[in-house]
């Protein structure tokens, strides 16, 4: 699933032929990287394509980072995590699709100082680039491969600083919002839906995710408590469902 959305990370054209990389043989079968970066929080896994569909094998825990050394270090924690649960006698991945918030990305790009970021990760870890996805439009195909319809909700990533929003109709994005984080995560939500243009139908189904399913747990119960009658710029038709996306399957 989150192979129909990557896109390539230099200005060749942007998506990557699919069969270019489906194995024509069993014995050619090849593994490939994922690294998640979301803000604070970076993530690994190995997956391979089986039976024309992409299937994880290994998947680490998600480590903490700050600064852009921290990045680098926490990327190699997650990846040597990972590896040390890959089986001995196959090779070790090198080529990467990298999964980025929506904050780095713009008009389909990645923003040039993040796209420095991935490529001094690539250069210290010996890591190939082959494209790379968004994690709300990555979670949209997730839900439609596993429930077996496009997606109506509303993706909301929550980190230290700011809320990442998207929102979803049919399966197609009809826009994100960042707001940075105040006293009230309540009041941020409202406010990050709030931008959204008048005449949307927000769906009424929330898909939290973020680093730690502690937090993610005490982000559930206060939305659940939400009176959203109290919001004049959004309505939703009836009360919103609000589910927690786990780590490992993020």
């Amino acid at each position: 699933y989150l192979m129909m959305s990557w896109q390539q990370l230099s200005p060749l054209p942007k998506m990557v032929d699919f069969k270019k990389i489906l194995p024509k043989k069993k014995e050619e079968e090849e593994y490939y990287w994922s690294l998640l970066i979301e803000p604070g929080w970076v993530q690994a896994g190995i997956w391979k394509i089986e039976d024309r569909k992409a299937k994880v094998v290994v998947v680490s825990q998600a480590t903490p980072w700050n600064i852009d050394d921290d990045l680098l270090s926490s990327s190699d924690t997650v990846l040597s995590s990972a590896i040390q649960n890959f089986p001995e006698n196959l090779s070790e991945p090198s080529k990467t699709v990298f999964g980025v918030s929506s904050s780095w990305v713009d008009k389909g790009q990645i923003g040039v100082e993040y796209l420095e970021k991935i490529k001094k990760l690539c250069g210290e870890l010996s890591l190939t680039p082959i494209g790379f996805v968004v994690l709300p439009e990555a979670l949209a195909h997730y839900k439609k491969y596993s429930e077996g319809a496009p997606l109506n909700a509303v993706t909301l990533g929550i980190y230290k600083e700011n809320l990442e929003i998207s929102i979803f109709s049919m399966g197609n994005l009809l826009g994100n919002s960042q707001v940075a984080r105040s006293v009230s995560f309540e009041d941020d939500v409202g406010e990050g839906l709030s931008r959204f243009a008048a005449g949307i139908n927000i769906p009424s189904r929330f898909l939290l995710y973020d680093g730690r399913e502690g937090e993610l747990e005490d982000a559930q119960q206060s939305l659940m408590k939400v009176n959203w009658d109290d919001f004049d710029k959004f309505k939703f038709l009836h009360t919103p469902k609000i589910e927690i996306i786990n780590v490992e399957v993020k």
